[in-house]
């Protein structure tokens, strides 16, 4: 329930972590001597708030490269489709294809760079939002329970605040999650284009089909692969800095076992609706079955 003041008007965020500051006891952080004072979760709400509206503007500005990159690429494609609906898929189609193709992909490219970097910036935004959650922690421990995200600032925490566990608990999985992320769609598209543009390339050179199309393969494989691990620079921020706030051993093993529970308990239903599921199939099947099949069905089921 939101704080309220005398009129029963909710309070901001600011003044609401104010209220509730007031007249609780100080809270120390390990290796340091000031405690916090009565205005931490004031100070600590307004950088929080700082950093969402950060991380705010750093998604806008992924998803305005993406639109302008995309529409890029369809209004290139849109010219093509004209020109070769016009003049047939001729020197000239091909000559314009070289041209704008090019300028296309360097787009990409950019926008490929760029939206790494976003990334990269919001893994700091997110473990300096783990500290704050610390800090909100050692102030106020009974909220814990309360919290999804994780107030550790290493790689498991990174993981439960990005709601990527795997199974197992065994912490972030690079290679499995880059495969599905926006980056990887963008890297895709570029790879593309740099295999068309080395196929036009080769073909108005005078180049057989075969190896035309070995080159475009080629294009493709050594642009995607550059992109694709490029991408890792996302996690660099865990290798740069050492956690302030490491996730504790007895933790991890407490976070694995939530996990296998959450999995039993989802798998439960699941397993009951499909065991109901085919004793309505074998009643079925036993009312049009022979007599003698009527007798196996039920030690089946």
């Amino acid at each position: 329930m939101d704080a309220t003041d005398n009129t029963g008007m909710a309070l901001g965020p600011e003044l609401a972590a104010a209220r509730a500051a007031e007249g609780g006891t100080a809270a120390s952080i390990p290796g340091s001597n000031h405690p916090l004072g009565p205005d931490a979760v004031a100070i600590l709400a307004t950088e929080h708030w700082s950093l969402i509206a950060a991380r705010s503007l750093l998604w806008n500005e992924a998803y305005s490269r993406t639109t302008i990159f995309l529409g890029a690429l369809s209004a290139a494609i849109v010219a093509l489709a004209l020109v070769a609906n016009a003049t047939g898929f001729g020197p000239r189609t091909a000559t314009l294809a070289l041209v704008l193709l090019p300028v296309v992909l360097f787009l990409g490219i950019a926008t490929h760079i760029r939206v790494v970097e976003i990334n990269q910036a919001e893994t700091e935004l997110m473990l300096a939002m783990n500290r704050l959650r610390n800090a909100y922690l050692r102030i106020a421990p009974a909220v814990e329970p309360y919290f999804s995200t994780s107030p550790h600032d290493d790689e498991q925490g990174l993981t439960a605040s990005s709601m990527l566990a795997s199974f197992g608990g065994r912490g972030l999985r690079p290679w499995g999650h880059f495969l599905s992320n926006t980056p990887t769609v963008i890297a895709t598209i570029d790879a593309a284009l740099a295999a068309a543009t080395a196929v036009l390339a080769v073909r108005k050179a005078g180049a057989a089909t075969a190896l035309a199309v070995a080159v475009g393969a080629v294009a493709f494989l050594v642009v995607w692969t550059a992109l694709f691990l490029l991408q890792r620079q996302s996690l660099s921020p865990l290798r740069r800095s050492k956690p302030r706030f490491p996730t504790p051993p007895d933790e991890s093993l407490f976070m694995l076992r939530w996990a296998l529970g959450n999995v039993l308990r989802l798998a439960g239903p699941v397993r009951r609706h499909c065991c109901q599921g085919a004793g309505r199939v074998g009643a079925v099947r036993a009312t049009a079955a022979p007599s003698s099949a009527r007798e196996v069905i039920p030690s089946l089921r």
